[in-house]
């Protein structure tokens, strides 16, 4: 038996294959009760969720482990497998959160490395209503950038399921997800400036001059006031020529500060309104549809 995929303490014991003194020693990590894989195994959520069925043989994985069987991995605070065992019930054990629910036929995928799990579009749908909004933004980036999984297929799931709990939570989630997004640092970057009043900004663009040539990428930019970030160093000078203000931030810089800075590159165009100041806002004009801005000076396109 290959001791790099999760086994049952049992089946070896009895295979003759291991002593229960060797089940203790160090050379294996324990998954679940009973269940173990070699320690020198990386324990991912999709080996977590390979270990769970060991447990549970007819159930689906949901959530975080079958974002991980969809190598959709978010690296979870909370690694407890969940499993829909259907409507009979089964008792619960330590990492494992059983749902005593029948899924349809429609929501569950073929085997995935052998284990049944939701489909991605399900998987979206559990996640966003059972993560906070910000976490659950950031792994259904990750799920729909490896999947291809178009958000309408996580809408049609919602109104199969009107009166599942928190089914209301699933619109605000989806609004916010981009699975441009490269990894979930920059996920979490994005939820974060949102959760700040921040507008919704466009990912993973890249700005050119008058002639095409690159001036800078840009994993977050809000054209409509000429703002981007960038990790580029030496590239705000020359997008200042061209109309554009980018801070050169990395995405472990303080969210407060870019904020800050954020919010006084936007009032450049839209100022608070003052006393005897005129109301209107000095927006500039929208990029055309090819990512022209102001007459030819600058263009925005997909990285």
């Amino acid at each position: 038996m290959d001791l790099r995929q999760p086994f049952r303490h049992t089946d070896l014991v009895r295979s003759g294959a291991l002593t229960r003194h060797h089940l203790v020693d160090g050379r294996f990590h324990r998954l679940f009760p009973g269940v173990s894989v070699d320690r020198d195994v990386v324990v991912t959520m999709a080996v977590r969720a390979a270990g769970a069925v060991l447990l549970h043989p007819d159930a689906v994985v949901m959530g975080h482990a079958a974002a991980g069987l969809w190598d959709a991995e978010a690296d979870p605070d909370d690694v407890t497998v969940d499993l829909a065992v259907g409507a009979g019930g089964r008792r619960t054990s330590p990492g494992l959160r059983l749902h005593r629910v029948d899924l349809p036929d429609e929501e569950v995928a073929p085997r995935r490395s052998g284990v049944r799990c939701t489909t991605p579009a399900r998987t979206a749908f559990d996640l966003a209503r059972w993560l906070p909004r910000g976490e659950a933004v950031v792994a259904i980036d990750a799920l729909a950038a490896r999947t291809g999984l178009p958000l309408d297929d996580v809408r049609a799931i919602v109104a199969a399921h009107p009166g599942q709990r928190d089914v209301l939570a699933v619109e605000p989630v989806l609004v916010q997800v981009d699975p441009r997004s490269r990894g979930a640092a920059q996920s979490r970057r994005r939820v974060r400036l949102l959760a700040r009043g921040v507008p919704v900004p466009r990912v993973d663009q890249r700005l050119l001059d008058a002639d095409g040539a690159r001036v800078a990428d840009l994993p977050l930019a809000w054209p409509e006031a000429r703002t981007g970030l960038t990790a580029q160093p030496g590239t705000a000078r020359r997008a200042r020529e061209i109309g554009w203000q980018l801070l050169e931030t990395g995405v472990t810089a303080p969210v407060d500060g870019v904020v800050t800075w954020l919010r006084r590159s936007l009032e450049r165009w839209d100022p608070p309104p003052r006393a005897g100041s005129p109301t209107a806002p000095r927006l500039p004009p929208a990029p055309e549809g090819d990512g022209t801005c102001d007459g030819g000076l600058s263009r925005l396109v997909e990285a």
